[in-house]
């Protein structure tokens, strides 16, 4: 009988794949274990974000800056309410800002119902157009209608808020708004447009003054508002702006 060879080469090389092979299943388990970790971990981030409460929807808290709406510029700004109201309220915004849409659904409402159609509140809007290109083009838009249709100034402001969508997702070109416009009854669309244009060094310089305003009185994010002798910022509860109105009211 014929005995076969021994080949050591032969079995050597068959552990060392196998090895090879085993180290690689480690590896990439390894790996997708990371991945999964990193998935996890992004998608909790995101939906904080998303439930983050009113209180901490703009940038970190600033050291306290003293406030008084009689320092605020409200000269030739977009306004709604009786222009002598008893009470002032400067807001801060941008329309690219999830949480100026949540004070714009949630309070402002009540705040028109209860206090600026009875003639005791006056809200003036103050441009903190800093989420991008989309940001600055309403801005100029808002000029435009202040310009030439104040009495449906407030129509636009609340149809602006209700065509907004994510940060920058898409709607807010200069061509979404205008056709938007063209929904509102009173305004011009294409005067709007027009304007934006003509004067567009003119209202961009309107924008960055209040942006600078903004921050002098500690505005760093949106929404912010200077109301009587009080800040405050984010979408805060309807609660926190009845307290400081009736307050000042009272006075």
């Amino acid at each position: 009988m014929k005995l076969k060879r021994f080949k050591p080469a032969v079995i050597f090389r068959k552990i060392t794949i196998l090895q090879i092979l085993g180290v690689l299943l480690v590896i990439a388990s390894f790996l997708i274990g990371v991945l999964i970790t990193k998935v996890q971990y992004l998608e909790k981030n995101r939906t904080s974000a998303a439930t983050l409460p009113a209180q901490e929807a703009t940038a970190p808290d600033q050291p306290t800056v003293k406030v008084n709406i009689k320092d605020v510029d409200i000269k030739n700004e977009p306004f709604i309410g009786d222009s002598n109201a008893p009470v002032v309220m400067a807001y801060w915004m941008d329309y690219q800002c999830p949480f100026c849409k949540r004070f714009e659904t949630e309070t402002l409402p009540t705040l028109i119902e209860k206090y600026v159609n009875t003639g005791k509140l006056k809200i003036v809007f103050k441009d903190f157009q800093f989420l991008g290109e989309d940001s600055t083009t309403a801005g100029l838009a808002e000029n435009a209608v202040w310009e030439i249709a104040p009495q449906s100034f407030g129509a636009w402001q609340k149809a602006m808020y209700e065509k907004q969508d994510d940060e920058n997702g898409g709607w807010g070109k200069k061509e979404d708004i205008i056709e938007m416009t063209r929904t509102i009854p009173g305004i011009d669309a294409d005067r709007v447009s027009a304007l934006m244009e003509e004067k567009k060094e003119v209202y961009q310089k309107e924008l960055d003054e209040d942006n600078q305003e903004g921050s002098k009185f500690g505005v760093s994010g949106t929404p912010g508002f200077v109301i009587g002798d009080q800040s405050i910022s984010g979408a805060q509860p309807t609660s926190a702006f009845i307290q400081v109105i009736d307050a000042l009211l009272g006075k």
